[in-house]
């Protein structure tokens, strides 16, 4: 939880230093330029496999209970997280983050999963 934390953090700050660059490029740019759709694949691809090795970390440690496969919920989760940095700058509110949040929490399988 406090990767997620610290993603809302990183993309309600001040600065747009440091801010996803997924979040701001993926949509704009990967119909224009195949090798910065690939870079950005790339990049995605290894942030998924970081996500998934935490969740089977939780999972092996018993913070996380589901009986999702961590790949596929690692998937899932940056896919709603990216999502959510979309609509908060849109709704410049941190509405989409509260509701990843809660969401996340009932993924992992506990909604005192807060940490």
């Amino acid at each position: 939880m406090r990767y997620w934390h610290c993603w809302i953090d990183n993309q309600t700050g001040c600065t747009d230093t440091g801010k996803c660059l997924a979040v701001k490029l993926g949509a704009e740019v990967s119909d224009l330029s195949e090798p910065m759709r690939l870079a950005l694949q790339r990049g995605t691809a290894r942030t998924i496999a970081c996500i998934a090795q935490a969740l089977q970390q939780g999972i092996d440690d018993g913070s996380v209970l589901t009986e999702q496969q961590p790949h596929h919920l690692a998937s899932r989760l940056y896919a709603l997280w990216l999502g959510s940095s979309v609509m908060n700058k849109i709704t410049r509110t941190t509405a989409p983050f509260d509701e990843a949040l809660w969401l996340t929490r009932r993924l992992f399988g506990s909604p005192e999963n807060t940490h």
